[in-house]
């Protein structure tokens, strides 16, 4: 018990800690505001390009939090539908720093960025650090693909996994007391081994899985299946591979991948970039957030709920 008090004390600590840090980025950020409006700029109004971030993990959000935030999947879609509705919004630039996520979190943005294909906005990836297996997935859908010369990116495949603790629970002497309805209810289950029909279960759902990833980069890239296969196999690559591979169109950055989606687009050099900037107020509900996430009991005990997932990862 007083470990577990000092613990939630240090937790305690540490939220606050960082609270007071955010007040303080939110006053410097409001002063920085304040600076910038000493020379007043209006904000640019003619046809340009839109900028949408697909950071980290990709999976649907879910507002079971005190602050009610939506992020992962359902932010990028609501992203490009409020692009996509904007008359002046031509291009769209997706820059991509995901290392993949769940399945129908990746496929659901992979189908909404073709719509908007759909609508005549070009759509151009441009990858960052890691644009992998779900990353390359959403970046499969859009009509040009840019990465870095270091960028990760390629790990196409699906996976599924749980610890087996087995071992560690008849060490001590742990049972676990299972009552279910069916004889996969507890399927993946830590405290004990795989049967061979679970694995042969979850193998089928891993292999409908891959078919649809390798079917729809296919479909996004205008290309056989038979050359996507090859590099399908769960490896990574760097850009330049990457580009030799055919799974990229080009090599190059951010405001490189800016420029190309102006060009195909046919709008001038100096066309406006639209750029989504968070409010103060919504970064540091957005700090207290990733805390909440981070050092809620469950994590600190159990370890995340979210562990058993199908994942483009």
């Amino acid at each position: 018990m007083e470990k577990n008090r000092k613990i939630l004390i240090s937790i305690l600590i540490l939220m606050l800690f960082s609270s007071v840090l955010a007040i303080i980025n939110i006053g410097l950020t409001v002063n920085k505001t304040e600076e910038k409006h000493i020379s007043v700029k209006l904000p640019s109004m003619g046809k340009g390009v839109g900028i949408v971030r697909l950071e980290g993990p990709i999976q649907f959000g879910v507002k079971t939090n005190p602050f009610g935030l939506l992020g992962g999947a359902e932010a990028i879609i609501k992203r490009l539908n409020e692009l996509s509705s904007d008359s002046r919004i031509k291009a769209i630039v997706l820059r991509i720093n995901s290392p993949g996520g769940s399945v129908a979190a990746t496929q659901e943005i992979f189908q909404k960025i073709l719509k908007v294909r759909k609508d005549n906005i070009v759509i151009i990836a441009s990858m960052g650090d890691v644009a992998a297996s779900g990353g390359y997935y959403a970046a499969a859908a859009c009509n040009h693909i840019t990465a870095n010369h270091g960028t990760i990116t390629g790990s196409i495949g699906v996976i599924a996994y749980s610890p087996n603790l087995k071992q560690l629970f008849d060490k001590f002497g742990i049972t676990m007391n299972v009552i279910k309805s069916g004889k996969y209810k507890d399927i993946l289950s830590s405290h004990r081994d795989m049967t061979p029909a679970e694995r042969q279960l979850i193998q089928d759902m891993i292999d409908s899985s891959y078919k649809k990833f390798i079917a729809d980069v296919a479909l996004g890239r205008n290309m056989a299946q038979s050359a996507i296969e090859p590099y399908a196999d769960g490896r990574v690559m760097n850009g330049e591979t990457a580009l030799k591979a055919g799974l990229i169109d080009s090599v190059g950055t951010f405001e490189d991948a800016i420029s190309t989606a102006k060009k195909m687009a046919e709008l001038p050099d100096d066309a406006p970039v639209y750029d989504a900037e968070q409010e103060p107020i919504q970064k540091f509900l957005m700090t207290l957030d990733n805390l909440y996430q981070a050092f809620s009991l469950p994590s600190l005990f159990f370890g995340r709920s979210d562990s058993y997932n199908m994942e483009y990862r």
